[in-house]
């Protein structure tokens, strides 16, 4: 049975603080992306991130 968390809407979920790091490179796109399409970049983050997941099968 699916944890309560993953069927709840994202914006309805807790954030945590996560730590790693990234090349600059990487993090310039980010940024340019974010504001390009008026998002924070904690979104982006978060978007990328479980797209990624999901299209890996976790």
């Amino acid at each position: 049975m699916p944890d309560e968390q993953e069927q709840s809407a994202p914006e309805a979920e807790d954030k945590v603080l996560i730590s790693g790091r990234v090349r600059e490179s990487v993090k310039r796109r980010m940024k340019v992306y974010a504001a390009m399409n008026d998002m924070k970049l904690q979104d982006l983050l978060d978007v990328a991130l479980d797209e990624f997941l999901t299209r890996h099968g976790t």
